[in-house]
């Protein structure tokens, strides 16, 4: 009897590599740039030489005009869990944005995607911004030529006692704080708006869909865990901030 976990990173893997097919060929056309882009996402997970091997069959499988894609999802639903088919979706998305940018087709085909494993419009519309946000932070965190603007830095201890000590109708947050808080509350999901504890009950449901150890409990296959457990850790790092700064910039 085959193990439970493997069946589910089989399934994961099948499903990841023919959609990236699917997705890739809505312009009618699989450029170089595509394939490069596969096979160093290949490598990134760690694929054995046959599970590559494998992995580009599915990708062209998913291309051709007689890929099931209803059928393809049906059985992918059906031996998984709500969690994975999730990730799958996130996968899926960052993938089309590799290149920096999403074309119209793709995003169709990703909105018929989500549709098709539950997901209406607003929920799809709110995971594309926070995933949108997540790699524009990993971007900041790691860019070719880190610029002041572009990190996603913390008020130095001076400036935040200034903050402290200062009347309430002085405090008002620098322009690059401020960005920096309203990027954390755009990678969870939430607003400047809601109540802490709103954002707290936010953020723990998120890290719950994102958590590596429940991830793997699962069946995510261990190569999809280091792109899952780096949005985990974006996650937290959004939190943190908030946790730690919003007194201090929302105060008026």
């Amino acid at each position: 009897m085959p193990d439970k976990r493997q069946t589910i990173r089989e399934a994961f893997l099948k499903a990841a590599f023919s959609f990236l097919g699917y997705i890739a060929s809505c312009d009618g056309v699989i450029n170089r740039d595509e394939v490069n882009r596969l096979k160093v996402h290949m490598k990134k997970m760690h694929l054995s030489e046959d599970e590559q091997r494998s992995a580009l069959h599915l990708f062209k499988a998913g291309t051709t005009p007689d890929f099931n894609a209803s059928q393809a999802l049906q059985e992918f639903r059906t031996s998984t869990t709500p969690k994975l088919i999730q990730i799958l979706l996130v996968h899926l998305i960052s993938m089309a944005r590799a290149d920096g940018y999403m074309m119209e087709k793709e995003l169709h085909a990703l909105q018929w995607v989500a549709r098709e494993v539950g997901y209406n419009s607003i929920v799809f519309n709110h995971l594309l911004k926070m995933i949108y946000e997540q790699d524009q932070l990993a971007l900041s965190l790691n860019p070719p030529q880190p610029t002041q603007q572009d990190t996603y830095s913390a008020p130095s201890k001076e400036q935040a006692k200034e903050h402290k000590n200062a009347s309430p109708n002085s405090r008002r947050p620098t322009t690059n704080h401020n960005q920096d808080l309203l990027k954390a509350y755009k990678i969870l999901g939430v607003t400047a708006e809601m109540t802490e504890d709103e954002i707290r009950r936010t953020y723990k449901k998120l890290a719950s869909q994102f958590h590596p150890d429940k991830l793997m409990s699962q069946g995510l296959p261990q190569d999809q865990l280091n792109a899952t457990t780096e949005r985990f850790k974006q996650i937290q790092a959004a939190y943190a901030f908030i946790k730690k700064y919003r007194s201090i910039y929302t105060a008026s």
